[in-house]
């Protein structure tokens, strides 16, 4: 319906065309009322011509004139001249985001202002009840100014148009139930299906455009309308990691949740979703606010709620170079105000901080350039360097602040080694030490030696002098510990348990080592079964950590900052933090600095091949913990656990449709593991107060304790004739590998020791477990089942470098005849090699890789399909980042003193 220059539409004269769409051509007019240029589109005849699309149309134009909003594109008229349907816009100068996109990617921080404008649009058209049920980049404009425009609210189409540009299909559009609306590729997925619409619908389609900004690419797009379709309501896009590698976990979050395919899994509002970008914008310095928090006390949901958007802003600034987190913590009430947590750095690669005696530097591990390596930056300022060659971690600094020390893997082993902090060699100091730190007058180094007991885990605690000579024992510490932290006097060593690492009926907390008598207490944390962070002294002698909100690791949740008097084991205050960790050191004058980690771990199917393994597709997505994979004897079902949808449950996801089904919903469930029938589920629970395996149908039904160890029983695997499920126990009185029948009798010990995480062979034959050998970070052997006879053969996983990540139980390949299992590559990528197993033969050399190794993102554990034909991987996203908090009242650093010698 072109319209020559000249041509009224009531007070409006055309006089030019600036564009077409499928709602119809834009010309640009005078209003010659309020003399002032406009835009006029007029309408499609057949939209033109419906009385009932032409009445609702005027009702939501009215609407959105209504709203005034500066990023909704304004409507100042509608009206109809001689069958000719018109609306006027406010004019506008510059060019649409598609226009934008075509010459690729946006900065991740561009992208976020975008994106926070577009928020705001749709917050206010939303709180009106208007849903625009077509946002796409062709439908936000950029202003010359920067200003972003939201076009087209409540243009409804009723009949297929044409496509409004290059691949961009449209399909019919309506408000009513069964039929679908929207732009392909841009739709949610109740879209697709023909169900009626809600605000969420346009959450997800902002989700699509974030994640096109942020990449370049269409989050869903296939050879065909049709397989875009499908792609929505079955296929996540991939990891923004994967071509937006400097982007923060922070923001794939968000994008992610957008993306959500059920929309009660999304943000419930634009304005939860604004608030979410708000924080990891570079103009936002602001807080949540006191009400926001007031209205989560005592409200579980609402306080859910409010420690998901304290998650957001885990990353927000490494998005932006800078800027300050900050808001008030729900319980107790800080006397002076909320505490502060800001980046120190930004590299995503940066962990192990440590303070030097005058708190103008910290040392840290970075191994931003591939080797994890100490490096030495500013408290104020930007300067960083590297100081060591690496392999290097945990550096701690002397007291006169002239030495670092550290420590570096050996061949089998990990040593305590010091360097100069103006640089030079570093000289070794002692040999198979894990971790150390120095004496307040520099004298003396205390170190740890984890090693094995009767089949148990326990730290030797030993001083040696700062020359590396006359090694003295202090004491035994049952179980793994690390983090040794010398006390202001001199007189005590505080250590903290390695996560995961307890024994049987040990309690969470700072084990506190006498020097000379070689006393050993532990001060307890305020939840006995949540990890906690190194234990940092204060001046007064407290002692100060971090204690994660999460049960299932020390890092990558939300956690507790706890200052605690290190004696009476009074708590003197409590401080929400965004996140948990596994180093913190006292910067002094109310200030800690800490590092952080991603928490986000989803599953990835990966499928094997002559050619090699390639990824074929993501079964879980989210900011969830999901581990633990196991197949289902038919292939058809994934089972895993999470600690999606609070706690740590079983769940089920189908390989056929993407489905997931909930399996657990109380206590700590996990590690699970199917019958050869595929009927019922094994898990290992602490639903009777310590850890037994327990049985239940596969969809949760029927389910009823299996063991009675009394410790900790975990790992379960069922012989593939159904007679035995063999499981690993904690209990210090019969530590080791057992098996059982099915109804609870006949438990038989088939080994001795700590081991963990078996495996049975195809046959039965067989059982592959984990040992541990005081070596990093495992060894796996291999048992006969019937009479525990060990096989004279074991395999050695190596590390690059340290991390995190437990890694998972071995799988047996269908055949038997080889053993997959989660290693590092030479590169220090966390994947899954396979290796031949032959009875009394070392078989090394047949070791070869199976599949997904990835720097950024570590492979934690996984299940083998039965077929051998694919993997599905639990992904963990390394990034690590340094992270100060200031604002504690009273929190003072110790004073340091003396020469190092």
């Amino acid at each position: 319906m072109a319209l020559a220059p000249g041509t009224r539409l009531g007070p409006y004269e055309i006089v030019s065309q600036l564009g077409q769409g499928g709602m119809g051509i834009v010309f640009r007019a005078r209003d010659t009322k309020l003399d002032r240029e406009v835009a006029v589109k007029v309408l499609p005849r057949n939209l033109a011509e419906d009385p009932d699309a032409l009445s609702r149309f005027e009702r939501e134009a009215k609407a959105v004139a209504a709203l005034s909003h500066p990023n909704i594109l304004a409507i100042h008229d509608f009206g109809r001249e001689e069958g000719t349907v018109y609306a006027a816009m406010e004019l506008l100068e510059g060019e649409t985001l598609r226009q934008r996109l075509q010459d690729g990617a946006l900065p991740p921080r561009k992208a976020v202002d975008i994106a926070l404008e577009i928020a705001a649009g749709l917050a206010a058209a939303h709180e009106k009840g208007i849903v625009h049920r077509d946002l796409k980049p062709e439908n936000v404009f950029l202003l010359g100014s920067g200003q972003v425009k939201v076009l087209d609210f409540g243009l409804a189409r009723m009949d297929p148009v044409a496509p409004e540009g290059p691949d961009v299909p449209t399909m019919s559009l309506s408000t009513e139930p069964g039929r679908v609306m929207g732009t392909v590729g841009y739709m949610a997925p109740e879209q697709v299906r023909g169900k009626s619409v809600d605000a969420r619908a346009d959450i997800f389609s902002f989700g699509a455009v974030l994640y096109e900004m942020l990449t370049g690419k269409r989050a869903f797009r296939g050879e065909s309308p049709v397989e875009t379709l499908n792609a929505i309501l079955k296929e996540d896009p991939p990891s923004l990691f994967e071509s937006t590698p400097n982007v923060s976990p922070v923001l794939e979050r968000i994008v992610r949740r957008c993306l959500e395919k059920r929309p009660e899994e999304r943000f419930r509002t634009a304005h939860d979703l604004g608030i979410a970008l708000d924080a990891i914008s570079t103009a936002s310095t602001r807080s949540l606010s006191a009400e926001t928090i007031a209205a989560a006390e005592g409200q579980p949901a609402a306080r859910r709620r409010l420690l998901e958007r304290l998650g957001f802003l885990l990353a927000g600034a490494a998005l932006a170079g800078g800027g300050m987190l900050a808001w008030e913590r729900t319980h107790p009430p800080e006397p002076n105000g909320a505490a502060v947590f800001r980046w120190m750095s930004f590299s995503g690669r940066d962990s192990s901080p440590a303070v030097s005696p005058d708190g103008r530097t910290i040392a840290f591990t970075s191994d931003r350039e591939g080797q994890p390596r100490i490096w030495l930056k500013q408290v104020t300022g930007e300067g960083e360097a590297p100081l060591t060659t690496g392999p290097d971690d945990f550096p701690r600094f002397s007291p006169d602040g002239t030495q670092i020390l550290f420590a570096r893997p050996d061949d089998s082993s990990t040593s305590l080694y010091r360097a100069a902090v103006l640089g030079g060699e570093a000289r070794r100091v002692v040999d198979g030490a894990a971790e150390g730190d120095w004496s307040p007058d520099g004298k003396r180094i205390a170190f740890l030696r984890l090693q094995s007991e009767g089949g148990q885990t326990v730290t030797l605690v030993a001083v040696v002098a700062a020359d590396g000579s006359d090694a003295r024992e202090v004491a035994k510490v049952p179980g793994g510990m690390r983090a040794p932290r010398w006390s202001p006097d001199g007189r005590e060593i505080a250590v903290v348990p390695v996560p995961g690492s307890l024994l049987a009926g040990a309690h969470q907390g700072v084990v506190i080592v006498g020097v000379e008598d070689g006393t050993v207490r532990t001060v307890p944390a305020p939840d006995a079964r949540r990890n906690i962070s190194a234990a940092a002294w204060t001046a007064g002698g407290e002692i100060v950590y971090l204690q994660a909100e999460s049960v299932v690791s020390a890092a990558g949740s939300t956690a507790m900052l706890v200052r605690q008097d290190a004696k009476t084991g009074r708590v003197a205050s409590q401080t929400w933090s965004p996140s948990s960790a596994l180093v913190l050191d006292v910067l002094g004058d109310g200030r800690v600095v800490f590092d952080t980690r991603s928490p986000r771990q989803n599953l990835r199917e990966v499928t094997l091949a002559a050619g090699g393994a390639a990824d074929r597709r993501y079964l879980s997505r989210g900011e969830s913990t999901d581990r633990q994979p196991v197949y289902s004897p038919d292939g058809q079902w994934v089972a895993f656990s999470s600690n999606r949808g609070g706690g740590m449950n079983l769940w089920l996801v189908s390989i056929v449709t993407g489905n997931l089904r909930r399996v657990t919903d109380s206590h700590v469930n996990w590690d699970p593991a199917f019958t050869p029938d595929g009927r019922r589920l094994l898990w290992s629970s602490n639903r009777g107060g310590n850890f037994e395996i327990w049985t239940a149908d596969a969809d949760g039904g029927g389910p009823r304790q299996v063991t009675q160890d009394g410790g900790n029983a975990e790992n379960p695997t069922a012989t593939p004739d159904g007679k035995w499920i063999v499981y690993s126990s904690g209990n210090p009185q019969k530590a080791g590998l057992w098996k059982i029948h099915p109804d609870g009798t006949g438990a038989t010990q088939v080994v001795k020791g700590r081991v963990s995480l078996p495996d049975t062979s195809p046959d039965g034959r067989h059982v592959v477990y984990r040992v541990f050998s005081g070596k990093y970070p495992a060894i796996l052997r291999v048992v006969r089942l019937e009479d525990g006879q060990a096989e004279p053969s074991e395999i050695a996983v190596d590390a690059k470098r340290r991390t995190t990540v437990t890694l998972g139980r071995a799988r047996w390949m269908p055949d038997g005849k080889a053993i997959a299992f989660v290693g590092q590559d030479e590169d220090g990528a966390s994947g899954i090699y396979v290796q031949d197993f032959v009875p009394g033969q070392d078989t090394a050399a047949t070791r070869r890789k199976l599949g997904r190794f990835s720097p950024d993102v570590a492979a934690e554990s996984f299940g083998l399909a039965p077929d051998g034909s694919r993997l599905v991987v639990a992904g963990w996203v390394q990034l690590f980042s340094l992270m100060e908090s200031e604002g504690l009242p009273g929190l003072l650093a110790p004073p340091r003193g003396g020469a190092a010698r």
